[in-house]
């Protein structure tokens, strides 16, 4: 391998492991109770999709159905989310409690907090470097789903 590309690729496993180091730690976003970081992107990804079933959340989130299910579960329990039936009461659909607004709320300027360096680089950045970048994000993402898909055949 390129001796460049190496140190590249060096650097991006170590930021997925400090990333995975970091999250691991549950936190409080507004309500007293700590929440994974599976818990708490579950949340965020039904306020941005009303209406959305549990296939549908295990898709957008990258994970299992079985393993959202479970995390579907603890929210319900802990009253961030509500399932509920739709016309034709086979599918069953999740909202947001009050309690999961809050949460939401305090997850987006957490996120904004987090992130805002990423942001003042995406307004600076050219076209081109967006291209390039959303491209390889792009390309990671397949390659990695790939392995878990062939992992867990």
């Amino acid at each position: 391998m390129n001796p460049e590309l190496h140190q590249m690729v060096d650097l991006f496993t170590r930021i997925l492991h400090l990333y995975s180091a970091i999250d691991k730690k549950p936190k409080d976003f507004g309500t007293g109770d700590l929440l994974y970081v599976s818990e708490i992107h579950a949340i965020h990804t039904i306020s941005s999709n009303p209406e959305i079933n549990l296939t549908r959340l295990a898709e957008l989130s990258g994970v299992t159905t079985g393993a959202m299910s479970q995390t579907v579960k603890r929210l319900v329990n802990k009253r961030y989310i509500a399932k509920y039936q739709t016309r034709n009461r086979k599918e069953i659909q999740l909202r947001l409690s009050d309690k999961g607004y809050l949460i939401n709320q305090h997850y987006e300027k957490f996120e904004k907090e987090r992130f805002g360096f990423a942001e003042r680089l995406y307004e600076n950045a050219s076209e081109a470097d967006i291209t390039l970048i959303r491209n390889l994000f792009q390309v990671i993402y397949q390659n990695m789903r790939k392995m878990q898909q062939e992992h867990e055949s």
